[in-house]
């Protein structure tokens, strides 16, 4: 059954990436219990419910005008117990808004709750911490920006 359980999770986040770029919002809140917690850009932005988690999606991401790429690497999945299961996930991301000539990339580590539902596997927490992201015009390719975890505070 554990082989059957991983394979769902995984499947799980893939859609999670593949619909967050599409802009399927609605069909990615599916994938979300309804008191989904999220803790996004190291925790700057928190939010509580699948309601809240798929509006703010749908207002920082959804204009056609910004395109998307989440890539998750290297799953790390523990089971918890039957019904419960913790996975960290490598990310390199993209988003990158041409009318206005910006950029963003950079790598994350995602650190995800899971649990088993009547409807099969759901997230009930996702979020990440940036390991680093950088800022620059695609123009030109001049930096704007560059942040690392491991910057001197």
């Amino acid at each position: 059954m554990r082989t059957e359980d991983l394979e769902a999770i995984l499947r799980l986040k893939h859609a999670y990436f593949r619909l967050l770029d599409t802009k399927r919002f609605d069909e990615l809140g599916e994938l979300l219990t309804e008191d989904v917690t999220t803790a996004y850009q190291s925790g700057a932005l928190t939010f509580a419910g699948r309601d809240a988690v798929v509006s703010f999606l749908v207002e920082s991401l959804g204009s056609p005008g910004i395109v998307t790429m989440h890539h998750g690497h290297h799953p790390e999945i523990t089971f918890l117990d039957d019904t419960n299961a913790a996975g960290i996930w490598y990310l390199e991301d993209r988003v990158i808004v041409p009318e206005h000539d910006f950029e963003i990339h950079g790598t994350a580590l995602y650190d995800d709750r899971y649990v088993k539902t009547g409807g099969g596997w759901k997230i009930r927490h996702t979020g990440y911490e940036r390991i680093f992201e950088q800022q620059r015009r695609p123009s030109t390719g001049g930096i704007l920006s560059f942040t690392s975890r491991f910057d001197e505070h």
